[in-house]
């Protein structure tokens, strides 16, 4: 008994976006575009050299800590660091560096 081989065709449609990204990528050139696509003037800007930053301390071994918090203290935590734009992790470890600072 022979098994038959089914073939499915599958068409992708191609967006606009897609396209004209490839063709900007295929005609870019190496000088920067004096407009933009509303129209207006687009102003160059020059590259900037960073000052040479002093060598970084190294860093201390990472320490993993786990907690257990009511639900509704982790949302209200998380709520708030979203809000601020700061990560969880970076909130409480200030606060274990102000309650708990070097001697």
């Amino acid at each position: 008994m022979s098994k038959g081989v089914k073939t499915v065709s599958i068409k992708v449609p191609q967006s606009k976006l897609s396209a004209g990204a490839d063709a900007w990528i295929a005609n870019r050139s190496a000088e920067p575009p004096t407009s933009d696509r509303e129209g207006g003037t687009v102003t160059p800007l020059k590259a900037v050299e960073a000052p040479m930053a002093a060598a970084p301390a190294p860093k201390e071994k990472g320490a993993r800590l786990t907690i257990d918090l009511p639900e509704s203290l982790h949302r209200r935590v998380k709520a708030q660091c979203a809000g601020r734009g700061v990560r969880m992790v970076d909130v409480v470890r200030d606060f274990l560096e102000r309650e708990f600072p070097e001697s």
